[in-house]
């Protein structure tokens, strides 16, 4: 399920690059995201 929700992520960056409505390298927004992913997915797994 992580991998899905980032890969949509990654194609929402993608997609924003293109139409122009973000600049610059799109892997500069998606670390951060990965990581707050990771975290929260981490924090909710230990709550099940």
């Amino acid at each position: 399920m992580f991998i899905g929700v980032l890969l949509l992520i990654l194609g929402v960056l993608l997609l924003l690059r293109e139409m122009g409505l973000i600049y610059g390298n799109v892997w500069d927004y998606v670390w951060p995201i990965a990581l707050i992913a990771l975290g929260a997915s981490m924090i909710f797994k230990n709550k099940r």
